[in-house]
Formats: structure tokens, C-alpha cells, sequence
């Protein structure tokens, strides 16, 4: 045999099936866009404990391994337009004067601020329907009154079981709301203060991480006793379930008017409760005149209950606040109770504060001398950095910074000048050197 032969035999050999390859349906495939922040898919969606987007802001900053603030404050916050005044629909050119913070909540509500910021938020990261996060699919059949709270509510058994199990630690949109009170899977009230530093928190802010406190980055443990869950939590476990419910619904709902007066959470659950319907159900379907007129039927609870609640309080050595009080019995505020009991929340107020009565500072003690306020405004104003007009006064022997406003005027508007000056170049110092953050693929 010829070498040509057998080399040709070897090469037949070895080279592969041509049909195979003949077999094959080649498609031209097409990758998608990059995305700017990472596309991090949302948790829960289409069940009653669906994220919150202030929830999802925290998780994508940690996942940039950037605290919330600064994800918010060198990436988000200029790409927002304004919502209100004479500069509604533009762009911000430097960050805002105002605390964004306080009123943060409102990215999970129903108004323009939630919508364009879920809109932001969707072109950046590639990830469709952060609306779901928030309350916007109901913004035209649930009334924004009383519908948010303003401060942070978790249950710390939740944190527990998530941290322990290996899933992501998040906050549900269900505890957002101010008529849900309690974890119906838990059958514990949400807690409001920080178990470690005893504050209560923003729902945002630029420290918030999820299942962290926001002022002392402690872990939000658990510290709930065995007995507290033997008490009656049939109207609360309900409320909670109604609404999640509703949460679940959002994805297939359809955002219409209804109704001429667009009904507010509380007298919709009250409805509900009263016509043993479901919220989806009393948005969904017709409902006639004599119907209509409880969907303002106001929170009521039962007197005996709320006489027992206001004597356990009195009792105890130093009575919790009417406010406090009325929230643990699903009010939002304090007048009913005063309506009903007027004599009870009376010595419920003045017991409260004969024991939390500060003595007054002796008349004879002598005043502090007028030379020695204005060398410590002096050397303050001289020294580098942000200057607390409090600590400052603490100094000296002042109670109060109220005698700088009368006595130092200039003085303290220099404090306060040079402060602003501070803060300002700090901005600047972050905006300039700020990185641009990590590109990924979706």
C-alpha cells in the first residue's frame, strides 16, 4: 500500500461523521444587553410575602458590597426626577438639602415617587415588574391614608428561621403595612424597637440592612418570651392573612377605578371582617349602596378589652404612653381611648409622668457667665470639623442650646455657616471620587 493510501486511510479514520453535523439546526443567538447594576431577581414574587423595594435597594447594595447609602446616594438618586414643586420631572443636579430618609417609606406606597423609582431601577438592573414590590398595582382601588407605616416592623422570629435555613434575609411589603400587627406565621406582634439600642428606625435609611438595626448594625434577635403568644390573636392572624392575600394577587390584578370614593385599608379590612368576604373579592366585585356605606366603618374594639388593657397598664410601674397603648390595640392614635375612659387615660397621664418627672434645677444655682459661653463658641467655630451646637452647650454648663439664639446670634449662624460649608465639600469629596459599580450580564 502507498503512504498516500494509508494516510489517506488514517484521516478517514479519524474525522467525524459528516451527518452528524449535517443533523444540526444552527440558530443565530443573540446575547441581551448588559445591565448596569446586577439583575438580582426579586424574592416572593406572586405570594403574600413578597419583597418590599426598599428591601430590594438594601439586598442590591449588598450585593455590590456598598452600604445602602451609598448605592442611593451616588447612583439612584439623580436618575429619579422630582416629583413635586416647580422642578417636577427634572432631574436633580446634586443631592437633595432635605432628609430623603423620612420620607423613604413612600417607595413602597402607591404615589410618583414609588413609580419612578421602580421605573429607575428596572432600566438599571434589566429586571421587569418591580412594581409588584410595592403597593402600585392597588394605587387606584386603596387609598394611600393610614396605608404605609413610617417606621420599621419585622419579626425577629422570621430573621431567626431565614439566617438558620440559609435564605436570604429581606423584608416582606406585608410588614409595611399599618393595619397588619403581627406574623401570622409566627403568631407573634411585629416588633418597632432595636432589642440592643432600644430606637425605634427609619423603614430606610442609608445604614438599613436586611435583619440588622439601622442605628446600631446589632442583629435583630430574637427575644420574645414563651408566654406572649397565649393571648387572643384571631382579628390581628386575620388581618395579616387578608392582606397578604391581596399581595399575592398583584400580579394578575387590573389597576382601575371602581369606586367614586376609593376606600382607605383600615375600613376596607373592617369591611371585609364584616361581610366575612376577602379583600380581593370586595375590590373585585360590585358592591350596592347599603353595602357601600361600611367601607368607612371606623376600627372598634371591644370596651372590656380596652378598660382591662388600660388598668394593666396603670398598674404597671411606669405606664406605657395613651399613642403606644392605642397602637397595641390597633388604633392610630389616642382619641378613642380618651372618649371611652376619660378618667382612666387621665391617671394613666399622670401617674406616667410623676415617674418620669425630671427634678428642675435649683433657682439658686448660678447662671453660666456670659464670657465663658462665648470663649466655647469661639474655640468651637476654630476648630476643624462639624460642630454640635448641643455638645457644645453640654460644655459649659447649658441644659439647652436656647440661650445661644438669644445671646450669640452671630456666633452660632457662623457654627452653623461653617458646618453647612463642611457638609458640602464632603458631597463633593464623595460624588468625585465615587467608583462606577460592577457591569454583569444578565
Amino acid at each position: 500500500m502507498l503512504p498516500e493510501e494509508t494516510l489517506s486511510r488514517k484521516r478517514l479514520r479519524y474525522m467525524p461523521d459528516a451527518t452528524i453535523y449535517d443533523a444540526w439546526e444552527l440558530s443565530d443567538h443573540r446575547l441581551t444587553g448588559r445591565s448596569y447594576l446586577y439583575s438580582l431577581p426579586p424574592i416572593g414574587i406572586g405570594t403574600p410575602m413578597v419583597e418590599s423595594l426598599t428591601s430590594y435597594i438594601q439586598r442590591l447594595a449588598a450585593a455590590h458590597a456598598v452600604e445602602t447609602g451609598t448605592l442611593v446616594n451616588c447612583e439612584l438618586l439623580l436618575r429619579v426626577p422630582y416629583t413635586k414643586g416647580a422642578l417636577s420631572g427634572k432631574l436633580p443636579t446634586k443631592l437633595p438639602q432635605y432628609s430623603f430618609y423620612i420620607e423613604a417609606y413612600t417607595l413602597n406606597g402607591t404615589g410618583d415617587r414609588a413609580r419612578l423609582w421602580t421605573s429607575a431601577l428596572e432600566e438599571l438592573t434589566q429586571v421587569q415588574r418591580l412594581d409588584l414590590l410595592t403597593t402600585l398595582p392597588w394605587a387606584n382601588m386603596i387609598d394611600r391614608v393610614h396605608l404605609l407605616r413610617t417606621n420599621r416592623a419585622w419579626c425577629s422570629s422570621c430573621y431567626e428561621s431565614w439566617r438558620s435555613s440559609g435564605h436570604p434575609v429581606y423584608e416582606p411589603l406585608l410588614w409595611m403595612f399599618q393595619v397588619v400587627t403581627l406574623c401570622h406565621h409566627h403568631r407573634r406582634p411585629l416588633d418597632s424597637t432595636c432589642p440592643s439600642c432600644g430606637r425605634t428606625q427609619y423603614v430606610f435609611s442609608s445604614k438599613s440592612r436586611p435583619g440588622h438595626c439601622s442605628r446600631c448594625q446589632s442583629w435583630l434577635r430574637r427575644v420574645h418570651d414563651v408566654d406572649a403568644i397565649n393571648h387572643d390573636v384571631a382579628e390581628q392572624l386575620r388581618t395579616a392573612e387578608m392582606v397578604g392575600d391581596l399581595l399575592a394577587a398583584s400580579p394578575s390584578t387590573r389597576n382601575r377605578v371602581r369606586w367614586r370614593n376609593i376606600p382607605r385599608i383600615d375600613s376596607l379590612v373592617a369591611f371585609s371582617r364584616t361581610q366575612n368576604v376577602s379583600l380581593i373579592r370586595a375590590l373585585a366585585e360590585p358592591i350596592d349602596s347599603e353595602q357601600r356605606r361600611l367601607w368607612y366603618v371606623h376600627h372598634r374594639v371591644p370596651s372590656s378589652i380596652v378598660e382591662q388593657a388600660l388598668q394593666t397598664a396603670l398598674q404597671a410601674a411606669t405606664p406605657a404612653s395613651l399613642p403606644a397603648l392605642a397602637n397595641q390595640l390597633g388604633y392610630h392614635a389616642d382619641a378613642s381611648l380618651r372618649h371611652r375612659f376619660p378618667e382612666l387615660c387621665r391617671q394613666i397621664t399622670t401617674r406616667r409622668r410623676a415617674t418620669l418627672k425630671v427634678p428642675r434645677r435649683r433657682s439658686h444655682v448660678m447662671p453660666v457667665p456670659r464670657h465663658r459661653v462665648e470663649r466655647a463658641l469661639a474655640e468651637a467655630l476654630n476648630k476643624d470639623g462639624v460642630t454640635d451646637l448641643r455638645t457644645v452647650a453640654a460644655s459649659v454648663g447649658l441644659s439647652s442650646t436656647r440661650r445661644f439664639y438669644k445671646d450669640f446670634r452671630n456666633l452660632r449662624l457662623a457654627v452653623v455657616a461653617k458646618n453647612r460649608e463642611i457638609r458640602k465639600q464632603r458631597v463633593h469629596v464623595i460624588a468625585n471620587t465615587a467608583q462606577p459599580l460592577i457591569f454583569k450580564h444578565n
